[in-house]
């Protein structure tokens, strides 16, 4: 059971949705990784090293915006009951997805945390 990376999540109008992408190409000295798109909630991302931008209107942001980081782990199935019994709060999930398996959780600190589970090519 480990936490295998740490991503810093921040929310950007449309209009800024490049603009801030070559921003963070720029000061972290890496390439856009991946866009992506989250259609069911009219989202757009993209992956800078070690951040996570998130593209929209203010009513597609506000259900997600509150949450901060993503910490990718190894296995979301032993996690999630470690988390319970430390004082951790499942806000939402776990669920599967087109890149994985997820859960939005609000640690004993008050941090709203996607815990993520990157699907494997097996």
């Amino acid at each position: 059971m480990l936490v295998t990376d740490r991503i810093l999540r921040l929310y950007t109008d449309k209009e800024k949705f490049d603009s801030t992408i070559a921003f963070y190409e720029i000061i972290q000295g890496t390439a856009c990784e991946m866009r992506f798109d989250i259609a069911e909630r009219d989202i757009k991302g993209a992956k800078i090293g070690g951040v996570i931008i998130l593209s929209g209107d203010k009513e597609a942001l506000d259900p997600v915006r509150e949450i901060e980081a993503i910490f990718y782990v190894d296995s979301l199935d032993e996690f999630e009951p470690w988390l319970k019994e430390n004082g951790a709060e499942i806000v939402h999930g776990p669920h599967s997805n087109a890149f994985g398996k997820n859960m939005m959780v609000r640690n004993p600190d008050g941090l709203m945390v996607e815990y993520f589970e990157a699907k494997t090519d097996n």
